[in-house]
């Protein structure tokens, strides 16, 4: 029942939760698990072999792109809401 109210709040406009925020929350919480599994496998590959034997090119070329997918996610949110802090703050001027 919550989890159903909670998806409805993503979907109307002027609540702090939006669609926008759910995006980023999921991006970030994605590239999270992504970056805990690379590091998992790092340490299991020293510890059963005694050395790296894992190509760290790949692998940082992964991570690159994980952090733009999660920069992805970000990006939309940070440049929806430039705008509308302008016109939040203008209302609030005007009240005074």
């Amino acid at each position: 029942m919550r989890m159903a109210e909670y998806l409805k709040s993503l979907v109307r406009n002027d609540t702090g939760d939006s669609s926008k925020s759910f995006a980023m929350l999921v991006s970030v919480g994605t590239g999270a698990a992504i970056g805990l599994c690379v590091c998992f496998c790092l340490v299991w590959d020293v510890c059963t072999n005694g050395y790296l034997k894992t190509d760290l090119d790949g692998l940082g070329v992964f991570l690159l792109c994980v952090g733009g997918f999660m920069a992805g996610g970000g990006l939309n949110k940070a440049l929806g809401g430039r705008n509308k802090n302008v016109t939040l703050n203008d209302k609030k001027d005007e009240g005074k």
